[in-house]
C-alpha cells in the first residue's frame, strides 16, 4: 500500500466508484441461476398480466356497448368467451406471482447466506496488518456482514422482481395501447412521461432524506449508548445535564430533515394529480376519435388506462435503480475483502513443517513498525537468543515492544528488517498454521466465545479428547471451579 492510500485511509476519504450490476450476482451458483430464470419468467408474466387484463376488459366493455346491436346469443357468447379468458388470466397470474415470489426470495436468501459465509471466512483469513489499516472497529466488519448483505438480499428478493414486473407492465401496457388505438397511444405517450415524476420524486427525494434521518438518529443513539454503557462515569462527573444537551442537539438535525421530508412527501403525493390531468386530455382527444374516427368508448377508456398505468409503472421501476446502485457498492465492498490475498495467509498450506525441532528462538537484527504507524519504530536492530527449554521474561514500560515480540514470533506481522528463527529455520519459511499451532498464548485479558467451556478450550486443539481438555483445565487451575458450574464443561 502506498503513502497516498494510507493517508486516504487515515483521513477517512472514500472515493465513490460505480460498480457493475454483476457484483450483485457474484455469489450465485447453478441452482440460483435456474431460480433467477424462473423468477424472471414469473416477474415478466406478472407484469404482462395487467395489460392483458386491460385488453380483455376493453373487449368486455365494447361487448356491453354493442349489446343492442347484436343478438342475445351473440352477446352471451362474447361475454362468456371474454369471461373465460379472464379466468385463464387469473390462473396464469397466480402461477406467475408464485414463481416470482418464491424463486427470487429463495435465491436471495441462498446468495446472501453464501456471501456472508465467504465474507467472514475471508475476514478471518486476513493478516493482522489488514485490521490495523482497514478496520477501525469491529462494527465495520459486523456492518458488512449484516447491513451490506441485507441490502443485497433485499435487492435480490424484492427490488429486482419489482423492477422486472414494472418494466413488463410499462412495455405491455403500451403494446396494448398501440394495438387497440395507435393514434390515441401516440398522442398520449408524451403526457405519460409526466407520470414518471411521482415515482422518481418518491424514489430519489424521500428515500434519500429518510437515509439522512436514520444517520442523524444513529448519531443521537451513539451518544445515548455511550452514556448508558458508562453510566457510572456519567454519575461520577455529574454529566447528566451535559449528556441530555448533547443528545437533544444531535436530534435537531433530524427535526430539520423531517421538515424537508414533509415538503418532499407533499410534493410527491401531490404530483399524482398528473394522472388526472392525463386522463382529462385522453378523455378530450378520445371523444373526438369516437365522434369522427368511429372508435369505441371501451377502447378509448382502456387505452387511457393503459397509458396511465404504464407511465406510473415506469416511474416505479426507475425508483429501484438507486437500490441497485447501493447493492452494487455493497457487493463490491464485500468482494474486495473476499478477493484480497493477504501476505501472511493462514489458509496457505505451503511452507515447511518441522517434524523435530529444538524449540530455540532467535531474533537477528529485527526492525519493525506497525503498518498503522510506519513512522514510529517499535524495534530497531533488536536481537535476542532464547535457547530451548529456557524461561525468559520480557520486562519494560508500556509501548516498549513486549507484545510486539510475541506478535512477530506468531507471525501476525513480518519484520521490516532482519529475521526471526525457530529451531534455526526462518519462520517465514514455515507453514503459518503449523507455526501457530506449536505455541500456547495466554493474553492479559483472555476472551471467551459465546459457546460452552469445552468448545472454548477446543480452540487450542480442535481434535483434543475429553481427557486432554480436562488436563488443560487442570494445568491452568480451572478444573475445580468448572466442575462446580451447573453443567460443568458444557456450561455456556
Amino acid at each position: 500500500m502506498d503513502d497516498d492510500q494510507r493517508e486516504q485511509l487515515k483521513t477517512g476519504a472514500v472515493k465513490k466508484v460505480n460498480w457493475p450490476i454483476r457484483s450483485i450476482f457474484m455469489h450465485a451458483d447453478a441452482v440460483d441461476f435456474w431460480l433467477m430464470t424462473l423468477g424472471f419468467i414469473g416477474a415478466v408474466g406478472d407484469g404482462f398480466s395487467t395489460p392483458l387484463v386491460l385488453l380483455v376488459t376493453g373487449k368486455l366493455m365494447n361487448n356491453f356497448g354493442d349489446a343492442s346491436a347484436v343478438t342475445s346469443d351473440t352477446f352471451i357468447q362474447n361475454i362468456n368467451k371474454n369471461s373465460v379468458a379472464l379466468l385463464y388470466l387469473a390462473c396464469g397470474s397466480w402461477f406467475a406471482c408464485f414463481l416470482e415470489g418464491f424463486c427470487w426470495s429463495r435465491t436471495g436468501e441462498r446468495q446472501a447466506t453464501r456471501m456472508r459465509a465467504r465474507y467472514l471466512k475471508a475476514v478471518l483469513r486476513q493478516d493482522v496488518g489488514y485490521f490495523d489499516l482497514h478496520v477501525s472497529s469491529t462494527a465495520e466488519v459486523i456492518t458488512s456482514v449484516s447491513n451490506d448483505s441485507l441490502v443485497i438480499q433485499d435487492v435480490l428478493g424484492e427490488k429486482v422482481p419489482n423492477f422486472l414486473m414494472n418494466v413488463a407492465i410499462f412495455v405491455g401496457c403500451y403494446m396494448v395501447a398501440f394495438i387497440m388505438l395507435w393514434r390515441l397511444a401516440i398522442v398520449g405517450f408524451p403526457f405519460a412521461l409526466l407520470l414518471v415524476i411521482p415515482g422518481l420524486m418518491y424514489g430519489r427525494g424521500l428515500i434519500g432524506i429518510a437515509r439522512k434521518i436514520r444517520e442523524e438518529y444513529n448519531k443521537a443513539g451513539t451518544i445515548a449508548e455511550q452514556a448508558i454503557s458508562s453510566i457510572r462515569t456519567v454519575y461520577a462527573f455529574v454529566g447528566e445535564t451535559k449528556t441530555i444537551a448533547e443528545f437533544s442537539a444531535a436530534l435537531q438535525g433530524s427535526v430539520k430533515l423531517g421538515l424537508k421530508q414533509g415538503l418532499a412527501k407533499g410534493l410527491a403525493i401531490g404530483s399524482n394529480g398528473v394522472v388526472f390531468a392525463t386522463w382529462s386530455f385522453m378523455a378530450y382527444y378520445g371523444s373526438r376519435m369516437v365522434m369522427y374516427q368511429g372508435a369505441k368508448g371501451g377502447t378509448v377508456f382502456i387505452v387511457g388506462a393503459a397509458i396511465a398505468m404504464g407511465g406510473l409503472a415506469l416511474g416505479a421501476s426507475l425508483s429501484n435503480l438507486k437500490y441497485f446502485s447501493e447493492a452494487c457498492s455493497a457487493g463490491e465492498r464485500i468482494m474486495e475483502v473476499i478477493r484480497r490475498v493477504p501476505k501472511i495467509d493462514s489458509d496457505n498450506l505451503e511452507g515447511e513443517i518441522m517434524e523435530k525441532f529444538s524449540g530455540s528462538v532467535e531474533f537477528k537484527h529485527v526492525e519493525f513498525a506497525y503498518p498503522s504507524r510506519p513512522e514510529t519504530m517499535i524495534l530497531k536492530d533488536f536481537s535476542l537468543t532464547i535457547p530451548a527449554g529456557k524461561t525468559v521474561a520480557l520486562v519494560g514500560g508500556s509501548g516498549s515492544g513486549k507484545s510486539t515480540v510475541i506478535a512477530l514470533l506468531q507471525r501476525f506481522y513480518d519484520p521490516l528488517g532482519g529475521e526471526i528463527l525457530l529451531g534455526g529455520v526462518a519462520i517465514d519459511k514455515l507453514q503459518v498454521k503449523w507455526l501457530r499451532s506449536q505455541m500456547g498464548l495466554v493474553s492479559q485479558e483472555p476472551a471467551l466465545f459465546a459457546t460452552t467451556i469445552k468448545e472454548n478450550i477446543l480452540f487450542g486443539k480442535e481434535d483434543a479428547t475429553m481427557e486432554e481438555i480436562i488436563e488443560a483445565a487442570k494445568a491452568s487451575n480451572a478444573h475445580n471451579f468448572i466442575c462446580q458450574l451447573p453443567q460443568g464443561y458444557d456450561t455456556q
